[in-house]
């Protein structure tokens, strides 16, 4: 898949944002709508060619990732003989088609390598550390969403690092409880270092519990009575970043940037 991706970019010769129409096209896309429909997007098989609907409600960038994530769709096997589609957490289930998963993973890492293209965004990366106000600089150029142009940044960048995306929410186990701030998704590229459990919760007064209060967190602490891995000392910056669910509702959702201290602090 990664290699299939430069390929494509590099015969498009196109500088970051990549156009997904453009990338459509070239795969013999014939059109693309946007719709109200349960899933994230689908590619469909018709008489006049390949139709790419994509979730109208969906941000402008998730709605990017998506419409990449369907371009790879026409690089595999049968893949005109079936409609393609994007579910996401979010979708019912009586209404999620049947999918292969692996197909679905690679497809993903096929789009963030388009929407993202590596050796571009490696260069971006380069000498800075890893802070979320980079992560909103990255986003606007390369016109993508900050959760995944985040994900890229962790998956890429070689000094250990890890996302935490935030949100108040009940644990699983006790869905009557009273909400609090718990981790909802946890991306890092050195478990051994830097690990946080899904469904953790942190107190108001933690920089994720500050950063949902509306400051801007930058600073060196500790994980103690936080993390479960033994680094002590982190650089933690986070920031709230609230979005609008694929049904409607309102996320209060904190986005933080993990990395071990001394590990690449550039400008």
């Amino acid at each position: 898949m990664i290699r299939l991706a430069q390929r494509t970019l590099d015969e498009l010769a196109m500088q970051p944002p990549v156009s997904h129409e453009i990338v459509a096209s070239m795969r013999d896309i014939a059109e693309i709508a946007e719709g109200d429909i349960p899933w994230a997007g689908c590619l469909v098989p018709g008489p006049a060619g390949l139709r790419m609907t994509l979730r109208r409600r969906d941000p402008a960038g998730k709605k990017r990732f998506t419409a990449f994530h369907e371009v790879k769709h026409t690089y595999m096997p049968g893949f005109t003989a079936v409609a393609q589609y994007r579910c996401d957490p979010a979708t019912p289930p009586d209404e999620t088609p049947k999918r292969d998963v692996g197909i679905e993973t690679l497809c993903d890492l096929g789009a963030a390598e388009l929407l993202f293209p590596r050796a571009t965004f490696k260069a971006d990366i380069a000498g800075n550390s890893a802070t979320v106000q980079l992560v909103e600089d990255l986003a606007d150029r390369y016109d993508a969403s900050l959760e995944a142009t985040a994900r890229r940044l962790v998956s890429l960048r070689a000094e250990p690092t890890m996302l935490l995306i935030l949100e108040p929410a009940c644990k699983p186990s006790q869905p009557d409880a009273e909400p609090a701030l718990r981790v909802q998704s946890v991306k890092s590229n050195d478990r051994q270092r830097l690990y946080l459990p899904k469904h953790k919760s942190v107190s108001d007064d933690s920089p994720f519990g500050r950063a949902l209060g509306g400051e801007s967190v930058d600073e060196i602490t500790s994980l103690q009575n936080v993390a479960t891995s033994k680094s002590t000392r982190v650089r933690i910056t986070a920031g709230h970043y609230p979005y609008t669910g694929s049904r409607g509702e309102r996320h209060m959702r904190v986005l933080a940037l993990i990395t071990a201290v001394g590990s690449g602090h550039g400008r």
